[in-house]
């Protein structure tokens, strides 16, 4: 089995069963609009991610920056921050918005671009720099993803990953509450291992950590976020409570699950 399809195969693993997925009263893979631009917020407000100062290091003075799945620019905006031309892609127009809106408030100049990587990428301008930051995981098909990538950047590639999918933390509760098994992978070394596969050279990665970043104003707020996930009918989500309490910290009035650091890849495809 290729690196590739192996990659496709565990990432496939990890989608909802119909008969699940007929019963969600809404999106499970979604963010709520208020907790998206909170987790932007806090993202500005933080210590730069590792992924900041590598891209700063790739690019040239005077440089472009191509974001692919850019979302509210949680990931580039602290790396342009006026000194660099930036061009976020993303299929939600609405994340463009937000996009666009939290780039007016660093005073920036962006160019939005609405469309699925790489299906829209004839249409988007080569960039010193492309990066695509927590992404990777929702693309099964990375190969022509990837590809599409390397082939608008004069400079690097670079891509943020956590070390383990996403959704991994999960796995416990979906066991527990629809008696559903989840995959293990794929993790960041088997999107080395694709890229590998894909150059015949190996990336250069650089393993990090930092603090989990998002909270919750109540209760409720959590319970919604994790009925979401685990597609439970908003008026079965209190039933979530006595499974995730042992986890729920309480900091400064805001909730948080769980108080172990997320460990993150950035990996790097030098030009």
């Amino acid at each position: 089995m290729t690196a590739a399809s192996r990659w496709r195969d565990q990432l496939e693993a990890w989608a909802l069963p119909d008969e699940l997925l007929s019963m969600a009263e809404e999106s499970p893979y979604g963010w709520s609009q208020a907790l998206w631009k909170r987790r932007s917020a806090i993202a500005a407000d933080a210590e730069p991610p590792e992924t900041v100062e590598i891209i700063t290091r790739l690019m040239p003075d005077g440089g472009s920056l191509l974001d692919v799945g850019v979302g509210r620019g949680r990931a580039s905006l602290p790396v342009a921050e006026g000194r660099f031309r930036l061009i976020g892609v993303d299929e939600s127009l609405e994340m463009l918005a937000g996009f666009t809106e939290d780039a007016r408030r660093r005073s920036m100049q962006v160019e939005a671009v609405e469309g699925r990587w790489p299906d829209i990428s004839s249409q988007v301008p080569d960039a010193d720099v492309v990066m695509a930051a927590n992404v990777a995981y929702n693309v099964a098909d990375i190969v022509p993803f990837i590809g599409a990538m390397i082939d608008h950047a004069r400079a690097a590639v670079v891509l943020e990953v956590t070390d383990r999918h996403p959704w991994a933390h999960l796995a416990p509760l979906y066991r527990a509450v629809h008696d559903l098994d989840r995959p293990d992978g794929p993790t960041a070394d088997d999107l080395v291992a694709v890229i590998f596969e894909m150059t015949g050279q190996e990336p250069t990665v650089y393993r990090w950590e930092r603090p989990g970043h998002v909270w919750y104003e109540s209760w409720n707020e959590l319970l919604d976020h994790y009925g979401r996930r685990l597609v439970v009918p908003e008026s079965e989500r209190d039933s979530l409570r006595p499974l995730l309490e042992s986890h729920v910290i309480e900091d400064n009035g805001h909730l948080r699950v769980g108080d172990t650091p997320t460990q993150f890849a950035t990996i790097v495809i030098e030009e």
